[in-house]
């Protein structure tokens, strides 16, 4: 991703003072600026990379020329940028392997050394003290593309290289859970998977049906998937629940009708409302879903952001609340609009570098942050009053509530830095490999 790549030029760095072996880039920034990672990688991906990476390995093994393998970019003598024409899509996704989790052939870069992989390590790194699981979460995708249009998002610059990326394709369930099963035969330690597609519930309410009896059945773990509100629906919630849905992930992003427009999100606060009240009646099988929502629009007016916040606040409890402050990433529709605007400047350093979940010290992210915490409603609807909303957006006040929200966040992660802490004493000391054994 964009906010990878300072990372990976210091990889691709180190590796080529050790080696002589070529280094190849893929995935989302190289496919949108591929010039740019050509300064530094000596190959790299366009889009998918599955066929391109196998028969690159192929290729380059039998000493035969490899730069018109499809979907490869690189340097020409002459510097020329040259890009190879596409494969097709991959329709068949059953075709595909699943990922490598052999972590005894791989090596981690762990506490700024580079060590073999152990079982420990890979329970450590996939244990996420923000998520709703205590222990090791595996992340599976079902589906590829994607239905939406979403302005802020490389789906977006994805339909401008493969026409088709908006049709969802998708695994069948039998193939998505032998990977699942596949990968507790390697960490039985597992306790958790997060299906990690855009928005899951877009599937068909059979498929869906089919994949949660055949998951009831072999897997049986808790897990965590994303929805929208244009597909939400009871029977599909119902039959994700029975089979142990226990976070749904649904993205607002805004409530205000302006910026929904902008964003291209083609869904009003009415049907939001809807779609929430529907996963709060599933509450006891999923007690607390989160909402998404992106803050710092510069493009966005206090009455947009006070829309958003009234919708915030109408949503039924208890929830989470995920804040992201917007990144006009490269490639995406929002981005050239900025660029246009004199928002941004081309190549603008803070884009790479931007934490997106670290959202600016504002009243607005404050109040926002508040409902998230799920506190008392009398104070929640105090700072959901316009009045209120409207002081509290002026300095000093705006300062006053904006230092306030970074320490609360402070508090956090250093409760956070305990809680690692501890986990790496269990995970690396082997003590809880001990207890699920």
């Amino acid at each position: 991703m964009t906010t990878s790549f300072h990372l990976a030029c210091a990889l691709t760095e180190a590796v080529h003072r050790q080696l002589e072996a070529p280094v190849i880039w893929g995935g989302v920034h190289p496919t949108v600026r591929p010039a740019e990672c050509l300064q530094h990688a000596d190959l790299i991906c366009i889009g998918e990379g599955e066929r391109a990476i196998v028969e690159l390995a192929r290729r380059m093994a039998a000493g035969h020329d490899h730069l018109d393998v499809p979907n490869l970019g690189y340097l020409d003598k002459n510097g020329r940028l040259i890009l190879n024409p596409l494969y097709p899509l991959e329709y068949d996704l059953d075709n595909l392997p699943f990922p490598d989790y052999d972590y005894e052939e791989h090596y981690v870069l762990h506490e700024g050394e580079l060590q073999p992989f152990t079982q420990e390590l890979m329970y450590y790194y996939l244990t996420d003290l923000g998520s709703w699981a205590r222990g090791p979460v595996y992340g599976v995708l079902t589906t590829r593309g994607c239905p939406y249009h979403c302005t802020y998002c490389v789906n977006d610059a994805l339909i401008n290289i493969y026409p088709e990326w908006c049709k969802l394709r998708r695994r069948t369930p039998e193939n998505v859970i032998a990977e699942i099963q596949s990968a507790r035969d390697k960490l039985p330690g597992l306790e958790a998977i997060a299906i990690r597609d855009d928005t899951f519930l877009a599937n068909p309410e059979d498929y869906i049906a089919h994949f949660c009896q055949l998951y009831k059945q072999s897997v049986g773990l808790p897990f965590r998937a994303y929805t929208t509100a244009q597909t939400a629906n009871e029977r599909k919630l119902h039959y994700l629940s029975e089979a142990g849905l226990r976070l749904a992930i649904m993205g607002i992003q805004s409530g205000s009708a302006h910026t929904q427009k902008m964003y291209n999100r083609k869904v009003d606060n009415e049907h939001i409302l809807r779609a929430a009240r529907l996963i709060n009646s599933f509450q006891a099988y999923i007690p607390r879903p989160m909402y998404d929502v992106i803050t710092d629009n510069p493009y966005e007016s206090q009455q947009d952001q006070y829309e958003t916040l009234r919708l915030v606040h109408e949503l039924p409890t208890p929830y989470r609340l995920s804040l992201f402050s917007l990144t006009f990433y490269p490639g995406t529709e929002l981005y050239h609009k900025a660029l246009a605007d004199g928002i941004i400047q081309e190549d603008d350093p803070d884009i790479y570098v931007r934490n997106f979940q670290m959202v600016q010290p504002t009243f607005y992210n404050f109040a926002l942050f508040c409902h998230g915490l799920n506190l008392p409603r009398l104070f929640l609807s105090l700072l959901s009053w316009r009045i209120v909303f409207s002081l509290g957006s002026r300095e000093p006040f705006n300062r006053i509530s904006g230092w306030l929200l970074y320490r609360i966040l402070a508090l956090r992660l250093r409760s956070n830095d305990r809680l690692y802490t501890k986990r790496r004493q269990e995970w690396l000391s082997g003590q809880n490999t001990e207890n699920r054994a």
